[in-house]
């Protein structure tokens, strides 16, 4: 209850966590991170955090082939480590690539180390590099902020958490992405960590859903060319170096 009342009092006072050097949710949208575009193009993303996992991927990717969707899969480097067929798999299907960090710490001080010690798995495998960085929990401080864009990543967050990481169900799940959805978002969702049957049964009525108010999914990459697109907003500009190319 004390934590929800900081982060209440410090968004009413409009004071950004970025200028202090302490880890904080993600909820607090922090500049020069990407957590969405500004468009009123009907085009939304898909991510999911924690895998490879060789429980739950699968029923992931599987759902995503019945319904002809690319997404973008944030993996863990340990877990890339004991399945490396997964990555290649994920790959192979079209989907994008991006770096979770290697361990799911929530440590600071550890977050550039395992972002590059992921990446250089993920080259092992893949022969690209990542360009995205999501940050385990989606947790922010000023460092590591610093410390991704000097390596020339992307800090990428949400703007739509699907809450399956509580696997509160089904239904609630699909709720919680269909009923705050808007042009230009990021979903957040899940491939691994916990149990994800949810997750992928979910996925698929998601995915219905939006076509059916005519959405298109996109990957992280595609999503950021409809930056300003058509868009009444003012364009929000991203401070993190783009000079890593393409997103896998």
């Amino acid at each position: 209850m004390t934590l929800f009342l900081f982060l209440f009092i410090f968004g009413v006072l409009g004071i950004s966590f970025a200028s202090w050097n302490v880890p904080v949710p993600s909820l607090v949208r922090t500049p020069g991170t990407y957590f969405m575009v500004h468009t009123q193009e009907k085009v939304i993303a898909l991510t999911f955090d924690d895998g490879p996992d060789p429980n739950y991927t699968e029923m992931v990717l599987d759902a995503l082939k019945e319904k002809d969707v690319k997404a973008t899969f944030f993996v863990l480097g340990e877990n890339v480590e004991h399945n490396p067929e997964l990555l290649l798999e994920i790959y192979k299907a079209g989907h994008e690539i991006g770096n979770h960090g290697y361990s799911h710490s929530y440590s600071s001080s550890q977050a550039v180390r395992e972002l590059v010690k992921t990446d250089q798995i993920i080259f092992n495998s893949l022969h690209q590099h990542t360009y995205f960085y999501r940050p385990p929990g989606g947790f922010v401080s000023k460092g590591v902020l610093q410390g991704v864009k000097a390596k020339g990543y992307l800090f990428t967050l949400w703007s739509i958490d699907s809450k399956d990481w509580r696997n509160p169900g089904v239904n609630r799940i699909v709720e919680n992405v269909v009923g705050s959805s808007f042009p230009g978002a990021i979903i957040l969702l899940h491939d691994g960590g916990e149990k994800r049957e949810q997750t992928a049964e979910a996925l698929k009525v998601i995915v219905d859903r939006l076509r059916k108010d005519g959405y298109r999914f996109v990957t992280l990459t595609e999503l950021q060319r409809f930056e300003g697109k058509n868009s009444q907003i003012p364009t929000y500009k991203s401070e993190v170096s783009q000079d890593k190319g393409t997103g896998f």
